[in-house]
């Protein structure tokens, strides 16, 4: 998973000349300034018309050091100096320089707003400041390849086969499209409708927009549908199989990585997350692509994939909450790691100072719009902590000391994964592993511990340790939604453990060296084919996933879909459920034009179609109101409607205006 230095015959040295650097990317930085400041609210115009007659001064420099063939000396010894610490050209010192304006230029152009000031130029220039930093950082653009063709056809028919457990079948399975699935639906319809463009502030739920804009994408090309929601997802969950197949290859050798893999393919769990359509599943992208990327990248002084590793991060920073716990993971990491092991830590600096510039120069628009709105920043913790009015209740309620209900919800959180049964979410009446795969696990984990000095050892420990801290800090442990980014560290440890058994077992039967790890990886085989039958076969005929009014929802958007544009649904449901209260209704049904019962029929507040066709639904325990109804609307039909569990959800009547 990595490519030769810059100076080995395996690449060629990235070299643009650091004059014709400054000369393009002075002109158009100045050429964007002066369009972004045509855009922006007058008090924002400070940025860029600094900015432009800054880079026309540069562009005069620029034009000048062309026409001489070399920079300035006060400007080159430094740039040099920079560049030679860096292991870089010059050019590429000012590609990393030229970023920040870019990025910088991208918050002014985006602003805070549901609109964009300036849509296009907010977009280029921050994939522009992206290309830079990228760019600044690289030491070749010809690389030897290293994967094999085995591993590349590996890693194809796992992705081929992981994708088609997730990917088929999303529109009943699950069963319910749950309000959040609605909810985030709808929000990213407003995409498509033009009701929003900014892809720098946050949204639905105070989660980060981008991933709302990327799923208005598969709306568009899918349809206001459920597999339009939910195959995002099952992308993301193939792709996490993949990611975590090469990781753990260069961690743990064929067997460690192909196992981890395997099993994570047919996860229970994995499965599931990746056929919800949510943010939360991308967690595991981008925790196994920074983490993994990064351990390659210190163990074989790799500068791309410390870059990779960058791109990771800052892109997590647009997705799920606990994506943010990355960089925690990373510093305490390279804390301990650096300490067990000075010279490389001092081999990696440059390196690490490219990933982080990396994400800095992704997450600036984001972060910034963060520090004018903290209180969107940290609305997914304060929604779930149970670091204040929880722990002050529960406190009162039990008697027993803030510390020790701490330390209960860890305990909690540290049993999701081997026995207490998940919960929230995801509730298969089962923990997040099965026996097997908990015994191997809980084995993994040995293994580790007996190498503590290890960095792969390190990095998994405090990888499960942050991950089970958000989950026991969090109301409701153990929450399934919030082990999203530990599930591919877990596979990572079983697949470690798979491979440290098969190495003791060659050291006792040498004969067998090569038949063992074929052994090993097929009994991940055999549990990962478990996990999967667990899921398809036992949780999902019985569970009742969306609770009673996710299901009455689901049903009921079933038979309204065929129904015409406008069509009248009045819904009497109070004081349970209102026909938006579930947001995967209106998401499925669109077209219906729908009004909401909210007091006992014959109030004043009754809505009052006017159709000439006119659909009414009743749930449960409102004959009062059916009757009232019906004795305004007479001659219309009655029919009832179940879930496949055979539970009655509703009634519905059909009234046709004589």
């Amino acid at each position: 998973m990595g490519e030769p230095d810059s100076h080995t015959p395996g690449g060629r040295s990235i070299e643009i000349s650091s004059t014709w650097v400054l000369l393009v990317c002075s002109a158009l930085l100045a050429a964007a300034s002066y369009i972004i400041n045509a855009d922006v609210r007058q008090e924002l115009r400070i940025i860029p018309q600094i900015l432009f007659f800054l880079n026309l001064i540069l562009l005069w420099f620029g034009v000048y050091s062309v026409i001489k063939g070399h920079l300035f000396r006060w400007m080159e010894r430094p740039l040099r100096k920079a560049a030679d610490r860096l292991v870089i050209t010059p050019g590429q010192m000012l590609c990393l320089v030229f970023s920040l304006p870019f990025s910088l230029l991208t918050i002014v152009a985006a602003g805070f707003e549901r609109h964009m000031y300036s849509p296009a130029a907010a977009v280029i220039c921050w994939l522009a400041s992206i290309l830079l930093a990228v760019y600044g950082g690289c030491t070749t653009i010809i690389q030897r390849q290293r994967v094999s063709k085995a591993a590349l056809l590996t890693g194809t028919l796992l992705f081929i086969g992981a994708l088609l457990l997730r990917a088929i079948n999303t529109a009943s399975i699950p069963v319910v499209l749950t309000g959040d699935e609605g909810s985030s639906g709808l929000f990213a319809v407003e995409f498509l409708k033009g009701e929003i463009n900014n892809l720098f502030i946050s949204g639905w739920f105070s989660f980060p927009t981008l991933h709302s804009f990327i799923q208005s994408q598969f709306i568009l090309l899918f349809g206001q549908t459920t597999q339009a929601l939910r195959l995002m997802s099952a992308l993301a969950g193939a792709l996490t199989v993949v990611l975590v197949f090469f990781t753990g290859r260069s961690m743990f050798g064929i067997t460690g990585g192909l196992s981890a893999a395997i099993f994570l393919a047919g996860m229970h769990y994995h499965i599931h997350f990746s056929r919800i359509g949510l943010n939360n599943i991308w967690d595991g992208v981008f925790v196994v692509l920074t983490l993994g990327l990064l351990w390659v990248g210190w163990q074989q002084n790799k500068r791309s994939a410390f870059l990779v590793a960058g791109l990771g991060l800052g892109l997590a920073q647009d997705f799920y909450a606990t994506g943010r716990s990355i960089l925690l993971i990373i510093l305490a990491w390279l804390l301990v790691a650096g300490l067990c092991d000075r010279s490389r830590l001092r081999r990696a600096i440059p390196g690490l100072i490219f990933m982080f510039w990396i994400t800095l120069i992704i997450s600036l628009p984001l972060n910034w719009f963060y520090a004018n709105h903290p209180d969107e920043f940290m609305a997914p913790y304060n929604r779930v902590t149970i670091m204040g009015e929880w722990l002050t209740n529960t406190t009162l309620a039990t008697g027993k000391a803030p510390f020790l209900l701490i330390v209960e919800q860890v305990w909690k959180a540290i049993q999701g994964y081997v026995y207490r049964p998940l919960m929230h979410w995801y509730m298969p009446g089962v923990p997040l592993l099965l026996p097997v795969p908990a015994f191997i696990f809980l084995l993994g984990l040995v293994f580790l511990t007996i190498q503590p000095k290890d960095s792969r050892s390190q990095l998994l420990f405090f990888w499960l340790a942050a991950i089970t801290a958000a989950v026991g800090l969090s109301e409701s442990a153990p929450a399934a939604q919030r082990y999203m980014a530990a599930a591919p560290a877990v596979a990572l440890v079983i697949g470690f453990s798979l491979q440290q058994l098969s190495g003791f077992l060659a050291k006792k039967w040498p004969s067998r060296v090569k038949q063992l790890p074929i052994v090993f990886v097929l009994v991940s085989l055999l549990i990962s084919i478990h996990d999967a039958r667990f899921y398809f076969e036992e949780y999902t005929p019985n569970n009742y996933f969306g609770g009673f009014n996710g299901r009455v929802a689901q049903v009921l958007a079933e038979r309204l879909q065929s129904e015409p544009q406008g069509q009248e649904v009045v819904f009497c449901g109070y004081p349970n459920m209102g026909y938006h209260s579930i947001s995967s209704l209106p998401y499925l049904a669109p077209q219906i034009t729908y009004y909401d019962i909210t007091e006992p029929w014959g109030s004043s507040a009754d809505p009052q179609p006017a159709g000439d066709r006119i659909l009414f639904a009743f749930l449960p325990n409102h004959e009062s109101d059916q009757a009232g109804v019906e004795q305004q609307y007479p001659g219309g039909e009655w029919s009832e409607y179940y879930s496949d569990a055979g539970e009655f959800l509703f009634y519905l009547y059909e009234y046709q205006n004589p």
